[in-house]
């Protein structure tokens, strides 16, 4: 088994922990962009480090790691910019400029479950 490989079965057990074992992630867990593609701001062969300890949106706003809330018809992760404003949290819907306001992420069926710190992006891209 290789180093990538490794580590794709601890990440996809590191985020697939958190509904299915009742269990809440922590720490930090590097991710592949695949799991969690947005816009141009995360594409499939990035390297993402995401730090599950920070689940609050803040005023400043960034990037968050989240997933559909229990219930949904197919669990889905993904990413979505975020940030707080008076009336709610704003969020960008796919990663292009479709901003709408919500009174939290779960009113718009998200559940934060981290927040993307770094992006490392294969030079090939640029």
């Amino acid at each position: 088994m290789n180093i990538i490989e490794t580590r794709r079965q601890m990440t996809m057990a590191h985020i697939g922990s958190h509904h299915s074992e009742g269990a809440t992630s922590a720490g930090r867990a590097t991710l592949e962009g695949w799991q969690c593609t947005y816009g141009d701001a995360i594409k499939p062969r990035d390297i993402v480090v995401a730090n599950f300890d920070l689940r609050r949106v803040s005023t400043g706003g960034g990037l968050y790691l989240v997933q559909q809330l229990p219930g949904c018809d197919d669990e889905f992760r993904a990413c979505r910019r975020m940030m707080r404003v008076p009336d709610g949290v704003m969020i960008d819907q796919d990663g292009h400029g479709d901003w709408s306001t919500f009174d939290s992420p779960e009113a718009a069926g998200w559940e934060v479950v981290g927040t993307i710190e770094t992006i490392y992006r294969p030079t090939d891209y640029y």
